[in-house]
């Protein structure tokens, strides 16, 4: 993807392809009205277009009427591109569309790239980098905490952090250059307490955005959430009553799920990626069992939350043990959320619940809303505890942190009261270009390129 030229005239479609009711095409740039006016009637329609104009037209083509179509016209710097704008409301028809595309590219503009609305929006001045990385995130949100943190985003939550950290950074780099540019030594001594004092309060809310990333992976991405067992415990079928539809495939044979099978849900507006794994035993010739098992221990070790189903019907066996023997070697109890779940508790109704284990039935579906509360429970506290905007983008975080270092460097020399002014005053600007580079103040048109070629056409 080019970087957009701003004297270009674009347009493309902001409706998926293929039949509909309406669909939405948006023309944007310096000669939007102009083109516009070549094949929209009446043509009188364009003398002196106002800002949210809203026009019953029609779309022809050689004297030929291909549709009527609702046009709003937007007046540059009133828009979303911040430039002139014709957004032309037409009948969904893939012909009709077809034709209204052809028609402006015959008398001008040119074919948006992916993300090229957004980026010219970026491009002057109506949103910042993280806003308009923002746009992407909303469009692509699937939960309701995913959507709240792309609002957040959007409505420049993250940019007003950054902004007073950075106002806070140029104080204390303003404050080093006017030493260096005292040739007269007429500036008193850096008090050091002082500078420290200023720079911890720097740091706090640098460092609190940053680990906030911790969580803002579990925003955009869900958490990753496995079931594991020994064959034949009910892994597949917690899977399909979580769900509430046969996806896994359930049978009396034990070892029929072979490989790992995946689905995304929502509960409660949070994301969970659950995947169903094969049953870990501890012997097996079988080369397809062996990599099945392989993979399922796998999940133990990578896993946000581990769900351990085991047979409330039968007493422990030698394949329990290795399963524990697995979750005792691999999980993090740091990081994963072990649950113990007791299934097919309809086949023993008088056998006592242990203490931390939670009994289920996939066949009655007894305990599943249980258990979906309890997935849900402890994220929930996770995501209560954090009162500020939370970072989802790798990009946003890798620049806070390497800020982070550059400021942590500076505290140092602070802290030893030895400070070199050129070598401090280089910290300073190292973190400065970190936070800028997440607004967009400093960025590379290769950077810009490869975020904008993620949006979709259109917007």
């Amino acid at each position: 993807m080019f970087i957009s030229d701003l004297s270009k005239t674009i347009i493309a479609p902001s409706t998926p392809p293929g039949f509909g009711a309406i669909s939405i095409i948006r023309l944007s740039g310096k000669n939007a009205f102009a083109i516009a006016s070549k094949f929209l009637y009446p043509k009188k329609t364009f003398i002196n277009p106002k800002t949210k104009q809203t026009h019953i037209l029609k779309v022809m083509e050689n004297g030929k009427l291909i549709d009527q179509v609702v046009s709003t016209f937007y007046k540059a710097p009133k828009s979303y591109t911040g430039d002139n704008t014709v957004e032309i409301f037409c009948h969904g028809s893939p012909f009709i569309i077809r034709t209204i595309l052809a028609l402006a590219i015959k008398n001008g503009a040119k074919e948006a790239a992916p993300g090229e609305f957004t980026m010219r929006a970026f491009m002057n001045g109506k949103m910042d980098l993280t806003q308009a990385e923002a746009v992407n995130d909303l469009i692509h949100s699937e939960s309701s905490s995913s959507h709240s943190s792309a609002i957040s985003h959007l409505r420049g939550e993250i940019s007003v952090q950054i902004k007073n950290i950075k106002s806070g950074i140029l104080n204390l780099l303003s404050a080093i250059e006017v030493r260096l540019d005292d040739s007269e030594e007429e500036m008193a001594e850096i008090d050091f307490n002082d500078f420290l004092r200023k720079t911890k309060k720097i740091t706090l809310p640098l460092k609190t955005l940053a680990d906030s990333f911790e969580k803002g992976r579990f925003i955009k991405n869900g958490f990753k959430t496995s079931i594991i067992g020994i064959p034949n415990s009910g892994k597949s079928s917690l899977l399909n009553a979580l769900l509430g539809y046969n996806r896994a495939i359930v049978t009396k044979i034990s070892g029929t799920t072979t490989d790992t099978i995946e689905e995304k849900i929502n509960f409660s507006g949070i994301s969970f990626i659950f995947t169903d794994t094969a049953g870990i035993k501890t012997n097996t010739k079988n080369p397809i069992e062996k990599e099945g098992i392989l993979r399922a221990i796998d999940f133990i070790k990578t896993s946000d939350i581990l769900i351990w189903v085991m047979d409330y019907s039968k007493k422990p066996c030698a394949n329990e043990k290795e399963v524990a023997r697995q979750i005792k070697k691999y999980l993090d109890d740091k990081k994963t959320q072990l649950i113990k779940v007791f299934n097919k508790s309809d086949l023993n109704p008088e056998r006592p619940a242990e203490k931390g284990t939670l009994t289920i039935s996939c066949k009655t579906n007894s305990g599943i809303d249980k258990l979906k509360k309890l997935i849900v429970k402890r994220q929930e506290t996770i995501f209560g505890e954090q009162s500020s905007a939370i970072v989802t983008s790798m990009r946003h975080f890798q620049a806070l942190n390497n800020s982070l270092v550059e400021m942590k460097l500076f505290e140092k020399m602070l802290k030893n009261k030895k400070i070199r002014l050129e070598l401090a005053a280089e910290h300073l600007k190292s973190a400065l270009n970190e936070l800028s580079d997440i607004l967009g103040e400093t960025n590379s048109d290769e950077l810009l390129s490869n975020i904008f070629s993620k949006f979709c056409v259109g917007k």
